[in-house]
């Protein structure tokens, strides 16, 4: 049954009306021309639209599958306090709880992954230290003006919200896009995967930092995305950014990890945050994994297939620098091994 269906026997309207609807009232475009664009959205329930009027700037319309009330809107909540703290994000025009739509700034279609693919030299590096920047200003500045009131602030990724998303790659990657089951062997570390992640001290986390995620507008760096933050652990971005949907050397790594340590201040051992960075690398590429699995195997996107073997290769990387977990790593290998015949 299509989503709009759904939508219409909740006495929801549909995505499309809605969205004219609110144009209407919002612009009053009456006879002048103007422009409605779908984009390609994430991999989330939302879609996105683009505006364009006959004249004057454009704008970003996020269309959500159900209604929202602005004072408990997840997104408003971070969008405000990722503000306070300094940090850019799409300036937000206008809310409409009942029709579920945000209308923001348009800061164009330059992610960071798109602007590395032409970056001048040594551009990728500034830029990735830009990104750690706001990284660490989330951590140490946005942690605790977090309020308890926040939808976020009773998130976190525990033991058991990583154990499921382990449980997720289980699901959708192995038994439904693979037609694999997974072994007594390969859950067992899948159990100590979450359970020596959620050890820690937590942190705020945006929980998307990845290079999709953060864009480029007039040379200047923007967050995205940023509706799902919550706590977790220390190193949970920094993957985000460093691992997810882009190749880096490990010396480029390293060399970013150091730089992360010294802006964060961190006085703890270095082949101990190292560690958890693996760690955590390991738990986050197989989720993501299982993400790109569920888009392919129940929503038909299979643009997802381009991230599989990258993500993949990635895991392996990590699984060979701790010499742990050797399910995991058995399994990996396998799929690579299948993935380059």
């Amino acid at each position: 049954m299509g989503s709009e269906v759904v939508e219409k026997q909740k006495g929801f309207g549909p995505v499309q009306q809605r969205l004219m609807e609110f144009i209407r009232r919002e612009f009053r475009p009456g006879y002048n021309h103007y422009n409605v664009s779908k984009l390609i959205g994430d991999a989330s329930a939302r879609q996105y639209f683009r505006y364009v009027p006959q004249e004057g700037d454009s704008y970003i319309l996020a269309v959500y599958p159900e209604p929202f009330e602005v004072e408990s809107f997840a997104y408003h909540q971070i969008y405000q306090l990722f503000r306070e703290i300094g940090l850019r994000v799409p300036r937000i025009r206008a809310l409409d709880g009942r029709l579920g739509i945000v209308l923001q700034q348009d800061l164009g279609d330059t992610t960071l992954q798109k602007y590395f693919l032409a970056a001048p030299a040594g551009e990728k590096e500034r830029r990735l230290r830009e990104g750690i920047d706001c990284i660490v200003r989330i951590q140490l500045e946005g942690s605790p003006r977090l309020p308890p009131e926040a939808a976020g602030y009773s998130l976190a990724f525990d033991e058991e919200k990583l154990a499921w998303e382990l449980g997720f790659f289980r699901r959708h990657y192995l038994e439904n896009y693979r037609g694999l089951e997974a072994d007594t062997a390969l859950e067992e570390d899948f159990r100590l995967l979450a359970r020596q992640l959620a050890g820690g001290r937590r942190w705020l986390c945006h929980r998307d930092f990845h290079v999709r995620n953060l864009m480029l507008n007039r040379g200047r760096l923007y967050l995205i995305d940023f509706q799902d933050a919550r706590w977790g652990p220390q190193s949970y971005d920094l993957v985000s950014l460093l691992e997810d949907s882009i190749e880096l050397e490990g010396r480029e790594i390293e060399a970013l990890i150091d730089y992360y340590l010294q802006q964060f201040g961190y006085e703890g051992d270095r082949e101990a945050f190292l560690r958890q960075f693996h760690r955590m690398a390991v738990q986050r590429l197989l989720k993501a994994l299982g993400t790109y699995a569920y888009q392919i195997g129940v929503r038909e996107n299979f643009l997802y297939e381009q991230y599989m073997t990258g993500s993949l290769h990635r895991a392996q990387l990590s699984l060979e620098q701790l010499g742990d977990y050797p399910a995991i790593r058995r399994m990996v290998e396998a799929e690579l091994a299948g993935a380059n015949r």
